[in-house]
């Protein structure tokens, strides 16, 4: 497939993105030779001791017995927060939670209610009860522009409340517009709501990630961030305390867990996490990426059910099948590998099932999380096939390194299909996000994995990481 896309990239446009991609592979493992050869005798990070469990027989403020349960969510959803729970400073006749992705708005604007791409997450009421125009009607059915991210990693989501009263249809968005809709947050689902618009993670049914109890004023929510997203994937966990007038005070910052390695395609709505069992940091570190290979089996098949969805050619639907296929393989290997090295047993991934996407909102999650993290994870994969000091695991990557250059194939051929039938600024906003996670993974290919971890599995320390990844944005972004 001639990618016309890939032109500032490569002088040769009718070159097909295997050969463009066999290319930088190939100057890839060229590269991190040399600079494994430099690094030796270069000195690597300790291991960093991650943080204890969260305490779930808490004491509050006033020295009573609190206990952290994991916050429940609606059949279908996976964000913890209920409509129902939210006791707002004037009255509506509706008022619908709602969740979009894309990328940071360049601009701000008037609203248009153009977009219809969005999630509904919990919602009460009846909408344009009172409503004497049709202009509501029509209004709630879409979703305003332009975005407006309230938080942001590879790819960027917007959690709004949507509310009606008469024929005023409105969107609150960002901690400002919250505040004012609540008023004072006098229950744990506004807390929880204040939480996720500044930006922090919530979790289903995790009291280790996500709780809520009562304080004194106010109330204690621990919450979670990925706060470095590939090489290694770092989430820390943030106690914190939101008073009663809707200020948040971070009381306390703990990582609790780290990634080595980019691995395999992460699809939207993944919610579970596996717990390290503590007996070797080698098996551990395997049952995670174990869990992460079973996570991508969801998405390949996401991705083929959309790509067919939206009448793609069939060698494209049928590739991300068998991606899926070859996960499933993965997911057993490196699940064996882990239980094997004392990992234990990796969870299974539980993926929240969420509505098929429309063009552009595939194109931008692939040209981020394909064209540039699995792009990036393969390169990696293929460093551990050489490298790994375990036989065995690395016997084990040379095989399943060979498959994921094939997924980053796959996703590259999606993105020029798609690109050739979005509009001018869709086209520029997928770009922009490209660029713009290329940046976010440089910045975290700073941390250097646990040396025992980093050994076995033949992962880059920081100086091989940059220099793969320069090696994939060369190929990415520089001129012909």
């Amino acid at each position: 497939m001639a990618h016309r896309f890939l032109r500032d990239c490569n002088p040769d446009p009718d070159e097909s993105v295997e050969s463009w991609l066999a290319r930088i592979f190939e100057r890839a493992q060229r590269v991190a030779l040399v600079t494994g050869l430099l690094a030796q005798g270069c000195t690597t990070e300790p291991t960093q001791a991650l943080a204890e469990p969260a305490d779930t027989d808490a004491v509050d403020e006033a020295g009573n017995a609190q206990v952290a349960r994991g916050v429940p969510c609606a059949p279908g959803t996976y964000l913890p927060i209920s409509a129902s729970g939210l006791s707002p400073a004037r009255r509506f006749d509706s008022l619908a939670i709602r969740t979009l992705s894309g990328i940071r708005a360049s601009e701000e604007g008037p609203e248009r209610w153009t977009l219809s791409d969005f999630n509904v997450v919990s919602e009460v009421g009846t909408a344009c009860a009172t409503a004497t125009t049709r202009e509501c009607h029509q209004k709630i059915r879409m979703h305003p522009e332009p975005f407006r991210a309230t938080s942001c990693l590879q790819i960027c989501s917007e959690t709004s409340v949507v509310t009606t009263a008469g024929d005023e249809v409105r969107r609150w968005v960002g901690v400002p517009e919250i505040r004012a809709l609540l008023g004072p947050i006098d229950t744990p689902d506004e807390a929880l709501l204040l939480v996720e618009s500044m930006g922090y993670d919530l979790t289903c049914d995790n009291a280790e990630r996500t709780s809520v109890r009562a304080a004194p004023d106010g109330f204690i929510v621990t919450a979670t961030k990925i706060t470095r997203d590939c090489a290694p994937i770092i989430t820390t966990r943030y106690t914190l305390r939101i008073w009663r007038s809707g200020e948040i005070q971070e009381v306390r910052t703990e990582e609790i867990e780290r990634d080595s390695a980019c691995i395999g395609r992460v699809p939207a709505g993944l919610t579970s996490a596996p717990a390290d069992e503590g007996r070797s940091l080698l098996g551990d570190f395997l049952a995670r990426a174990a869990h992460l290979e079973a996570a991508s089996v969801i998405a390949f098949e996401r991705l083929a059910a959309e790509l067919s969805a939206l009448g793609a050619p069939a060698s494209l639907v049928h590739e991300a099948r068998r991606a899926a296929e070859d996960e499933v393989r993965h997911a057993d290997v490196v699940s064996a590998l882990a239980r094997a090295r004392g990992g234990g047993t990796p969870v299974s991934p539980h993926v929240e099932a969420l509505p098929l996407r429309a063009l552009f909102a595939l194109a931008l999650e692939n040209a981020v999380e394909g064209c540039v993290r699995e792009t990036f994870g393969a390169l990696v994969g293929a460093h551990q096939a050489r490298r790994a000091a375990d036989a065995e695991l690395a016997a084990a990557m040379q095989e399943i390194a060979a498959d994921e250059a094939r997924h980053a194939a796959l996703s590259w051929k999606v993105h020029v299909w798609a690109m050739e039938r979005l509009g001018p600024e869709e086209r520029a906003h997928v770009q922009q996000a490209q660029a713009d996670a290329l940046s976010r993974l440089a910045a975290s290919t700073t941390r250097a994995p646990a040396p025992e971890v980093a050994r076995a599995a033949g992962l880059p320390g920081p100086t091989e990481a940059a220099c793969l990844l320069d090696v994939l944005r060369q190929g990415i972004v520089a001129e012909a």
